[in-house]
């Protein structure tokens, strides 16, 4: 897992930086660094048990700068565009890249975090998929035209109200500087 997490760590590095070129972002290497990093990156393994239908997960954004889907060929992934759920078709040996709220925000919502779900599924075929999240260490300030100031641990501690309160993640609207 080690040895994965540093590869996919290689990955959104590069990204970051092509996204942050294009952006014209002048970013030291310490808020690069502050922004992502090994050290912020977390491999989760999601199984969806064998069943009749499968409940999936709940359309979400997710709150990371990069994450990286490694699914398996039973599929179920879907993501939102223009109002519409589309399948995202599993491909040997390929990757899924997804945008998190901490990329929208820093990009001034050039980029957007990408909603998505995992669908309820007829199968009787477990699924399995590996994550890789890289999260903005919890001192990271976020600064933008459209967003207030904020700490990620900020954000962190938001996002976990929200979901005491309102059953599910309200997301980056909590911190519009205009809403």
């Amino acid at each position: 897992m080690e040895e994965y997490g540093r590869h996919m760590t290689r990955i959104v590095v590069t990204l970051f930086e092509a996204m942050a070129e294009t952006l014209s972002l002048e970013l030291s290497a310490e808020r690069k660094t502050s922004c992502l990093s090994e050290s912020t990156g977390v491999v989760r393994v999601q199984r969806y048990p064998q069943c009749t239908e499968s409940p999936g997960l709940e359309a979400h954004t997710d709150s990371s700068m990069i994450s990286i889907i490694n699914q398996d060929d039973v599929g179920g992934l879907e993501f939102m565009k223009d109002g519409e759920w589309f399948n995202v078709k599993p491909l040997a040996d390929s990757l899924v890249i997804g945008l998190g709220d901490m990329m929208q925000m820093i990009s001034d919502e050039e980029y957007k975090s990408v909603l998505h779900k995992v669908g309820k599924r007829m199968n009787k075929k477990e699924r399995y998929s590996i994550i890789y999240f890289v999260f903005p260490a919890k001192d990271c300030v976020f600064e933008s035209s459209r967003y207030k100031p904020f700490k990620f641990s900020e954000f962190e501690a938001q996002v976990k109200l929200d979901v005491e309160i309102h059953g599910s993640k309200v997301g980056l609207s909590q911190f519009l500087s205009i809403p």
